[in-house]
């Protein structure tokens, strides 16, 4: 127990701490303000790009010789790629990812809180491996080399980073989430996410 509340310390001292709760709430800015501008950038570019493509091809029908964008399926593929995993990530701050709250609500407010720390454990833990295991594919496509189908003098891997920076910021809001709920009174836990929840998806930025 004694060992238990020396590692509680630091995470205390920081929650009362003003100048690292001001760091925090900057960070929070930026990483929410990146991972919402790309997904927003990535849908819009894709939208256009494939629209772009379709009247290129209907026009092409009348005149040959125009030819086609062969690298705009490619590319607004990725750009599609980029939105969903970045709107993911911002979905974990925003708290939009389905979740199902009625059987914690019937828990005891120990259990109650036990269960939804440990969820966001398990969340941590997923996100983290993944954030590995989209590094390590990274890597490999540049070691082997691999280029873009459409782009030919572009790597692969310059596409495929959005998989990293995605599940970092989805592990980091995760882990965020731990902390947050560490200091959340067990009576209030449920009723803290569902409100939450709810909050964040009614309210836009």
């Amino acid at each position: 127990m004694k060992v238990f509340l020396l590692l509680v310390q630091p995470f205390l001292w920081a929650s009362k701490n003003a100048k690292i709760n001001h760091f925090f709430a900057i960070l929070d800015k930026i990483i929410a303000g990146i991972n919402k501008n790309i997904a927003v950038t990535g849908l819009a570019l894709g939208v256009v790009i494939t629209a772009l493509n379709v009247s290129v091809r209907y026009i092409a029908g009348f005149y040959p010789e125009i030819g086609s964008l062969t690298w705009a399926e490619e590319v607004s593929r990725y750009c599609f790629l980029w939105s969903a995993f970045f709107g993911a990530a911002y979905g974990f701050r925003k708290g939009v990812h389905i979740s199902v709250t009625m059987l914690v609500e019937k828990f005891p407010p120990f259990l109650a809180k036990t269960c939804v720390i440990g969820s966001h454990i398990l969340n941590s833990l997923f996100l983290g491996f993944m954030f590995y295991a989209s590094v390590m594919v990274c890597y490999l496509n540049y070691e082997i080399g691999y280029m873009s189908e459409a782009l030919h003098n572009v790597p692969l891997w310059i596409f495929l980073l959005c998989l990293p920076f995605a599940f970092l910021g989805a592990t980091y809001r995760s882990v965020e989430k731990i902390y947050e709920s560490s200091f959340v009174e067990a009576e209030k836990i449920a009723k803290k996410a569902e409100d939450e929840m709810i909050h964040d998806s009614v309210n836009k930025e």
